[in-house]
């Protein structure tokens, strides 16, 4: 799993970079773009009895190339959650933290279709877009046997929207909010099993500079 991040970096770049005379034939349109933003897991009970928060950071980024076909784009890009926090045991509806420490670490790739609105605005674009989210899901301690640690991935969708401001031809910032759905990814053992919670999911805003045309 941690081969991911560098792998989707050099994914951004051979989309970017080699891409760019072809799409100056062809009128595409080709970025790369970082990310940071705020993740909300749906599984909200889980994550504040191991984390003390169903929120964090996320930061992550990927490439898009707009296709000639009006506002039409594809795009992979991917992110990344990590925190640090203790097991817990659950009775009834009382949370017991045990003091062993663990980190959680969730890492998502995006595959996205959608459309862009370029007759809004020449300079300000807004967009929607739908697709395909791949999720691994890591705990480890210190302290637990190999067995007792977890890596895990799953399968599941998306759903974003936002807008894009150009600040020159090739720069441009814009913000979104994306929901996601992972399903039957937790619920088999731990806090999630008792607070009978699946859904690895959950909603993000992020803020994303890009690079590209």
């Amino acid at each position: 799993m941690r081969t991911w991040l560098p792998a989707l970096a050099c994914t951004a770049t051979l989309l970017t970079f080699p891409m760019v005379g072809v799409a100056r034939g062809q009128s595409l349109d080709v970025k790369g773009y970082g990310l940071v933003g705020n993740a909300t897991f749906a599984a909200t009970d889980s994550f504040e009895a191991v984390l003390g928060s169903a929120s964090g950071p996320i930061f992550g980024g990927g490439a898009e190339v707009g296709l000639p076909f009006g506002g039409l784009y594809v795009g992979v890009g991917g992110w990344r959650f990590k925190q640090d926090g203790e097991r817990a045991f659950i009775s009834g509806t009382q949370v017991f933290p045990l003091g062993i420490p663990l980190t959680v670490q969730v890492t998502s790739i995006e595959v996205t279709g959608g459309w862009r609105f370029r007759n809004f605005s020449r300079r300000f674009v807004p967009y929607a877009g739908a697709g395909w989210s791949a999720v691994a899901y890591e705990e480890t301690s210190r302290f637990a046997e190999p067995e007792e640690n977890v890596d895990e991935r799953f399968n599941g969708f998306h759903l974003l929207a936002g807008a894009e401001f150009r600040l020159t031809g090739w720069l441009g910032v814009g913000g979104e909010v994306a929901w996601a759905r992972v399903p039957n990814a937790l619920g088999e053992g731990g806090v999630s099993e008792a607070f009978g919670e699946t859904d690895l999911g959950g909603t993000s805003l992020r803020l994303k500079i890009s690079i590209g045309r």
